[in-house]
């Protein structure tokens, strides 16, 4: 789930972080490579349907929480992860943060795939923003 109001390149950056970040922990295992019919090779890609959809931030933290009552594990990419340089930046300041003020720009659920409906259902997949009204 990614904030639909932020800006395009941080949705894509949460996006590659957080399915970095499923993948490292073993939530989806590679198709085998594939040759097409002109012969080409086409390495092989996760084997899992990920639908992507939109939340705001408070619902965001809020399904975090509810994930993690119902023993989903819930990765999520933060303000302070994209302002930090390095991981160990990103460790000290969570560490000095008081959950309820770090910010959410997205969250990764992983889990089976009724527990992780179930907190999901209600939200809409992630458009393309309204057009901006030309002047």
């Amino acid at each position: 789930m990614l904030d639909p109001s932020a800006p395009r390149w941080l949705i894509a950056n949460a996006a590659a972080v957080l399915g970095a970040s499923a993948g490292a922990a073993g939530a989806a295992t590679l198709g085998p490579d594939l040759t097409d019919a002109s012969g080409g090779r086409w390495a092989g890609i996760a084997e899992v349907v990920v639908p992507v959809l939109a939340a705001p931030p408070a619902e965001l933290a809020a399904l975090r929480r509810a994930a993690q009552e119902a023993g989903v594990t819930a990765l999520a990419f933060s303000d302070l992860a994209q302002a930090s340089p390095t991981y160990a930046d990103y460790t000290a300041a969570v560490a000095r943060t008081p959950t309820d003020e770090i910010g959410l720009h997205a969250v990764a659920l992983l889990g089976s795939g009724n527990a992780v409906r179930k907190l999901t259902r209600h939200l809409p997949r992630l458009t393309d923003p309204a057009p901006a009204p030309v002047p």
